[in-house]
């Protein structure tokens, strides 16, 4: 007798009781979860260790990673590289298309300067830029060398790979280091973590002990399907944090979006970028009010609804198949540039130039033909070099932490300020901080005597690693994942900001962090791995909800409903969080030097191009008062 597949009900066919029920479901599985018995829980405190004595310890192996273990390399110290994927493919670097050289011989540096501080709301810092415009043409020239400019961006990790091993870096792949070491003297000396591939092979804990460390680990997000930064989850700043490093940015966001037939595909939405083979270049400065990252999108949501493309439904522009109305400006933007074409580098015949109109290619139109264009595709990432671990002056070091460097987008250098001001600095960015972290962190390591990190210290922190694996009875990293992205992701908590809803997210995240993370259980290597990024993740969460509290004025990406304008007075200033007694995170402001601020001989909406909702009625209300 043949058996009978069960018939399927076609989901348009569900009554509206069926819909609730399946939703009521989907809610009790996320509001009342069971706490799950551990079916692989072991005791792992007799599994295979391997140890590693380097020099200098790079972690991370994109663009920043890269670029500092070569540089430590050539100083002729032993470098080691850890990466919890595989080198070059880790994190955004394997997206990474374009880039924007400055050519002091064609371009004025004080429009730059001008433009991007402007752009990024005069909290940008001009220092790191005045570095920016120093190399990066170096930087297009050295990776020009190494053969980059001959491959496709997704085929750049074999020319990083064949870099480092020709450099003798030794490689290390596949290992998630979940935290420092520090020696008696409380310096880092190295890390540990552990390899997280279990199916053939039980997974082993890795110490390494170096005398200066160097966190390449980029940004990080809550795992959207619609952004290609799934493996980054803020670990760097989580292990710095941890170890006594100021962190900074955390109230600034990204507004990459995806178009809402494509949401989740990340391939699709971005396949005009890893079309590309050669070098893609954008011509001429960065605006000073148009080309960036802004938060527009998610303050529409908010007024009117989204219309096609991000346009507001209310002035009925930005139909299906569009552009957005900002477009115009870029267009004018695009035509201005022109006038560079065949000047400086720019006459190098091999070179792909984008003089600031959007890319043609698939998908068709740019993707304008492809149903709405969504923001906050990104999901609690930063703005590109203003989020992460705080330093003090351009060396790359930890700010009070000896032997710890960070590069890249693990680094809040604020070189971009508020808001990413338009394509073409982040790479560049990372590489030059990468070099610059090698150089540092080498000179450091030539006058330290090697890491003695007691057996104790080590022994407690792989015990604390291998916890989830051992416990028997707990919650899912899944779940908690999951309640996560519900709490954080809202546009009306990430872009919208309000203190009330500010402060019931926070008190969320902090019941996670403080009783969920405690009893998260792994099965397995890819289960641990899920569980200590569930726990960064969570921690990142607080530092962004209590940084957009701190923060009582609205500038670039981060706007408070409550306080809709600028204010220089109290907040010309970086957010600056670190770990005080216990759990408590300790909030402060880093003035920024006067010379940077708006010139006070132009007016506020010039000095501030952007407007927030209700921004002008706020401002003549505290003028009145």
């Amino acid at each position: 007798m043949t058996k009978k597949t069960p018939k399927r009900t076609p989901f348009s066919t569900l009554s509206r009781r069926n819909v609730l029920t399946i939703g009521a479901i989907g809610a009790t599985a996320l509001a009342a979860p069971a706490a799950i018995r551990n079916l692989g829980a072991r005791p792992m405190g007799q599994s295979v260790k391997e140890s590693y004595d380097t020099d200098v310890l790079v972690v991370g192996s994109g663009f920043a990673g890269t670029f500092a273990a070569v540089a430590a390399r050539r100083q002729g110290h032993r470098v080691l590289m850890l990466d919890k994927g595989s080198v070059g493919w880790s994190g955004l670097s394997p997206w990474a298309s374009d880039s924007r050289p400055f050519d002091p011989s064609i371009y004025d540096r004080d429009e730059w300067m001008e433009n991007l501080s402007t752009n990024c709301e005069y909290v940008n810092d001009r220092g790191w830029f005045d570095i920016f415009m120093d190399e990066s043409l170096d930087i297009f020239e050295t990776l020009d060398s190494w053969g980059v400019h001959n491959c496709k961006p997704f085929e750049r990790s074999k020319v990083f790979r064949r870099v480092l091993l020709q450099a003798g870096v030794e490689i290390v792949e596949r290992v998630m280091v979940s935290s420092l070491l520090k020696d008696s003297a409380d310096r880092v000396g190295g890390a540990v973590g552990f390899t997280f591939d279990d199916s053939s092979e039980d997974c082993r804990a890795v110490t390494v002990t170096a005398k200066t460390t160097i966190l390449c680990t980029g940004a990080g997000g809550y795992k959207s399907p619609g952004f290609p930064n799934w493996g980054q989850t803020f670990d760097g700043d989580a292990m710095a944090y941890e170890a006594g490093a100021a962190i900074t940015g955390k109230e600034f966001h990204d507004t990459h979006g995806t178009f809402s037939n494509y949401s989740a595909a990340s391939y699709q939405n971005w396949s005009w970028a890893q079309e590309v083979t050669g070098a893609f270049i954008m011509v001429g400065p960065p605006g000073r009010a148009n080309g960036g990252l802004t938060i527009d999108s998610a303050l529409q949501a908010a007024q009117s609804g989204v219309s096609k493309n991000g346009g507001p439904l209310a002035d009925g522009v930005g139909a299906a198949g569009s552009p957005p109305p900002e477009f115009a400006a870029m267009a004018k933007a695009a035509e201005e540039n022109l006038a560079y074409k065949g000047k400086g580098f720019l006459a190098r015949e091999d070179l792909i130039l984008d003089f600031g109109l959007p890319p043609e290619g698939p998908p068709p139109s740019a993707g304008f033909d492809k149903g709405y264009h969504v923001g906050g595709a990104t999901a609690g990432m930063g703005v590109h070099k203003s989020e992460g671990v705080f330093c003090a002056d351009y060396s790359c070091k930890a700010d009070g932490v000896e032997g710890l460097y960070v590069a890249g987008d693990a680094l809040g250098s604020m070189l971009c300020g508020a808001s990413y001001p338009g394509r073409g600095f982040s790479s560049y960015g990372s590489a030059i901080q990468g070099r610059r972290a090698g150089k540092y962190a080498s000179e450091a390591a030539a006058a330290m005597d090697p890491a003695e990190i007691a057996q104790s210290e080590i022994d407690a922190k792989i015990a604390a690693m291998w916890a989830p694996r051992e416990r028997e009875q707990g919650y899912s990293p899944d779940w908690v994942t999951q309640v996560l992205q519900a709490t954080m992701t809202p546009f009306h908590i990430l872009y919208i900001k309000e203190e009330r809803r500010l402060d019931g997210a926070l008190s969320s995240i902090e019941y996670l962090r403080k009783h969920i993370v405690p009893n998260l259980v792994a099965s397995t290597g890819h289960e641990l791995r899920q569980a200590h990024e569930a726990a960064n993740m969570l921690l990142n969460a607080e530092m962004k909800l209590r940084a957009g509290l701190y923060r009582t004025e609205s500038r670039g990406t981060h706007f408070r409903e409550d306080y809709p304008a600028r204010n220089d007075d109290d907040w010309h200033c970086w957010v600056l969080m670190r770990k005080g007694a216990g759990d408590d995170m300790e909030m402060s402001k880093h003035a920024l030097p006067e010379a940077w601020k708006p010139d006070v001989s132009v007016s506020y909406r010039d000095a501030y191009p952007r407007s927030y909702p209700g921004e002008d009625s706020y401002r003549a209300t505290q003028h009145a008062g």
